[in-house]
């Protein structure tokens, strides 16, 4: 009862303060309005006193005005009529105002010091004998007196004008000074009522806050019972409910499991999420023996890790695959024991994760890891390796005519042709899995393609293999390299039959699939879109999981020393993945194996292959080879195959020597170069400077290892021809034949605007024309009067100086039969442009697309 009254009394006092702050913060309010009134009012008097007197002053200067107006109109009168009032008004008015001016002046004056009124008075009887000396003499001018007008006290005049002058200065002055001592006190006066009203308020909040304290001591003991009180329940709720959220809500497995005092494990509790998983409620098999719930290989496990907890009586983390709805999961587990107050373990709390998709992505990143350690070890090796081996085989191709008299010499030679071919396939093989390989795309009809090898899968696998293709009717086009697609068949072919001993049904389908994205099994993302599926399926006797899980590894094979190299799955996968695509395999023991390729659709029109030029191998005649290389030992080989064959050769030993042969004027029809070159002119650069100094010139690439000089994510540029190491003398001719009898359109671009000449240039280049360039009219002439082939004249219409439909008339005047393409970009073919024949018209801007169609159709 004390410490309640204690509190009210407390209470009244902090009001009673908080009362008084209010009460003086209204007075200082006040008194602060009060102030700034009377500031407000002494500033406007003493400006209506000014005023006043200047307007008083004002009106004295307008009557003298008034007055020498009239005068000076009386003067120049002379002999006539009298001068008009009208002079005069200005006399008249100030005369009339002068007397309420003087009055208001001297009210204004009652409210100030006695000495300031005694100046205005002072100054008004000074202005009041200057208005009567101005009417005296206005008066002596009516009377035609003007002459004693003159003489009449004309210093009396000016100084009393400046006696006024002076006495208004120190009326201004006076009053001006007075304003200062007002507010000067004004001032300070609020500035003691703002002292004042400090001390106060800070003694009321000093008083406040005692009160405070006070009342803060009088509660804080009773707030700490309550506290006390409150404080274990809110802790034992804030926990439980803690508990239940991440029980109730975690994606994770939580259970409880009880521990018996004879070592027995049973569920006791289990959130939402692990019901789901084994589908029963924590009802139904609470106290129930895992054992009963469980096969006994994973009861035995998990019962393994409780007895661990319970011995160790510390937390314990693991990970395990365990048989989970029809397929083996990875779960990652961790169980902390729970103590009674006896210390022994009574519950252990547990939660356990699916981590499988976790462990399959880790799992594909390390294989992407370790191709790509093989990518460049690869890629490292293979250049030097396939050098080597052109040397090898260069020179046994070379030596094998010299010896043809001798059969053992000759089988010999042979069979290091035939190592040397397995060692390049090795590094083919390599390279393809570390997705390094060049690829020559072309739009093909897969199920063209599988249908042309299906006779000739027939006689490989033999007659214990029946070969069935399932090819839909309507299907779609990819963009792929049609000889890859023919190995990763042929490969999954042998691998079915080396499955099926004893003979069985091979099946190949070809259809089109639209697939979302996704995650194979293997961990690997899957692009969204349209796709064709090309599937192997057979009947042999299928492969485990684990096997499963390494069948693309390099190396990795299952059948045994001597029976392969394990690479064949692994070239797949990575033409596969290196064409944009994904591949999937489906394999159980017993029920055979499928492997699903899918390649991205296209709806571009199938690329048929052009039929291989006449005369293969012996079109040597007058051709002259430019050979690019900067090994001396593959550069003789090369050399000494080309001659065989029939060709004159040139040699450099890198791009720089290689560009002086093509300054120096020599024949030269085909530029053969090593794509890895030293020094500063690289091969691609090369061919771009040899194709400028001589339009048209064929040009073949050749390398062990071409990495990305000419490749872009391992696709060949468009229009490139490469010839990979180590090739045969019988490739070589192909090659050389081929390049030569492909003919490149070339086109001279006019365009006076540096940015769209050099895009035209890069575009024409990319569709496989020689593009020459030129800035005008002028420029374009000198090249059609020169001896270059030109076979497309592509010109602008809007150029400076001479206009793109004269120049085109006069370049058929030097080419009759010349193509001509008229680009601009006012939409519509000008009048100028339209009937003329064998020209066509491109509207800027332009696709690469519908460049080419004009060009080449």
């Amino acid at each position: 009862m004390t410490r309640a009254h204690s509190g009210r009394r407390v209470l009244a006092v902090t009001i009673a303060m908080l009362a008084l702050l209010v009460a003086m913060a209204a007075f200082q309010v006040l008194n602060h309005v009060s102030a700034l009134r009377k500031n407000r009012a002494m500033v406007d008097h003493s400006h209506a006193v000014i005023e006043a007197t200047q307007a008083l002053f004002s009106l004295v200067q307008d009557a003298e005005t008034g007055q020498r107006g009239y005068q000076l109109s009386t003067e120049i009168a002379g002999v006539g009529p009298e001068p008009s009032p009208e002079y005069l008004r200005p006399y008249t008015e100030a005369v009339r105002q002068a007397p309420a001016a003087t009055a208001r002046l001297r009210e204004l004056a009652a409210k100030d010091s006695p000495e300031q009124q005694a100046r205005i008075e002072a100054w008004t009887a000074t202005l009041n004998d200057r208005l009567n000396l101005i009417g005296q003499r206005v008066e002596l001018i009516r009377q035609g007196r003007a002459k004693e007008n003159l003489q009449y006290a004309p210093k009396r005049g000016l100084a009393g004008m400046a006696l006024a002058r002076r006495q208004m200065a120190e009326i201004v002055a006076a009053e001006k000074a007075l304003l200062d001592l007002r507010v000067e006190k004004a001032e300070r006066t609020e500035r003691l009522n703002f002292v004042g009203a400090v001390i106060v308020r800070v003694l009321a909040i000093i008083a406040l806050l005692v009160a405070v304290f006070s009342l803060y001591r009088s509660n804080r003991r009773l707030s700490d019972e309550i506290r006390d009180r409150e404080a274990a329940e809110t802790a034992r709720l804030e926990t439980d409910a803690l508990y239940r959220a991440v029980f109730e809500h975690s994606a994770d497995y939580i259970f409880v499991i009880n521990v018996s005092r004879d070592g027995v494990f049973s569920i006791a509790e289990m959130n939402p999420s692990a019901e789901d998983a084994v589908r029963a409620d924590s009802d139904a098999v609470r106290g129930v023996d895992l054992y009963k719930l469980l096969p006994k290989a994973d009861a035995d496990l998990l019962t393994a890790y409780y007895r661990r907890v319970v011995a160790e009586r510390r937390p314990l983390s693991s990970k395990d695959k365990m048989r989970w709805r029809g397929g083996r999961q990875v779960w990652e587990s961790v169980l902390v024991p729970v103590f009674g107050e006896d210390g022994r373990v009574e519950r252990i709390v547990g939660s356990s994760r699916d981590v499988t998709e976790r462990e399959r992505a880790e799992a594909a990143a390390r294989r992407s890891q370790r191709m790509e350690a093989v990518g460049h070890l690869t890629g490292g090796v293979a250049h030097d390796f396939n050098n080597l081996l052109q040397v090898i085989r260069g020179n046994l191709e070379l030596i094998s005519p010299l010896i043809a008299a001798d059969p053992q010499a000759a089988v010999r030679v042979q069979s290091a042709l035939h190592g040397a071919d397995r060692a390049a396939q090795l590094t083919r093989q390599l390279l393809a899995f570390a997705r390094r390989q060049p690829l020559e795309p072309r739009v093909v009809d897969l199920g063209r393609l599988v249908g042309d090898m299906a006779d000739m899968l027939r006689r490989t696998l033999g007659e214990a293999v029946v070969v069935k293709t399932a090819i839909a009717e309507a299907r779609g086009r990819t963009l792929a390299d049609p000889a890859q697609v023919e190995s990763a068949v042929l490969n999954l072919a042998l691998n079915a039959r080396d499955a099926m001993p004893g003979g069985g049904q091979l099946v190949i389908e070809i259809a089109d699939r639209t697939l979302d994205a996704g995650v194979t099994s293997s961990g690997e993302e899957i692009a969204a879109g349209p796709y064709v599926m090309l599937a192997v399926s057979d009947t042999g006797h299928g492969m485990s999981r684990e096997t499963l899980e390494q069948v693309f590894e390099p190396f990795f094979t299952t059948k045994g020393e001597e029976k392969g190299t394990g690479l064949g799955l692994s070239m797949v996968y990575g033409f596969v993945k290196q064409s944009n695509g994904h591949i999937q395999i489906y394999s159980e023991p017993g029920k055979g194996t499928t492997v699903k390729i899918y390649l991205p659709r296209t709806d571009r029109p199938e690329e048929v292959a052009p039929p291989p030029p006449p005369g293969l191998g012996v079109r040597g005649r007058s051709a002259v080879v430019l050979v690019v290389e900067d090994d001396p030992l593959v550069q003789a080989a090369t050399v000494g195959m080309l001659r065989t064959l029939g060709y004159d050769c040139l040699h450099a030993d890198d791009g720089r020597a290689a560009l002086e042969v093509l300054d120096s004027g020599a024949k030269v029809d085909l530029l053969f170069t090593d794509v890895v070159m030293p020094g500063p002119v690289k091969s691609p650069e090369l061919a771009r400077e040899a194709q400028r100094r001589r339009p048209g010139l064929p040009v073949l690439f050749t390398s062990g290892y071409a990495e990305n000089a000419i490749l872009h994510q391992g696709r060949l540029e468009e229009g490139a021809q490469l010839l990979s190491k180590p090739f045969s003398r019988d490739e070589l001719a192909r090659k050389i034949s081929t390049a030569l009898a492909v003919v490149r359109p070339i086109v001279l671009v006019v365009e006076d605007d540096a940015l769209v000449r050099l895009s035209a240039l890069d575009m024409i280049r990319q569709i496989g024309c020689t593009p020459v360039g030129a800035a005008d009219a002028e420029e374009a002439l000198k090249v059609l009067k020169g001896d270059g082939r030109i076979d497309v004249l592509f010109t602008d219409i809007g150029l400076p100086g001479v206009r793109g439909p004269e120049l085109a008339e006069q370049a058929l005047r030097l080419r009759p039969g010349l193509k001509v393409v008229f680009a601009s970009g006012y939409g519509e073919a000008p009048d100028e442009t339209r009937g003329r024949t064998g020209s066509s018209y491109l509207a800027k801007p332009y696709e690469q697309d519908e460049l080419a169609q004009v060009l080449v159709g």
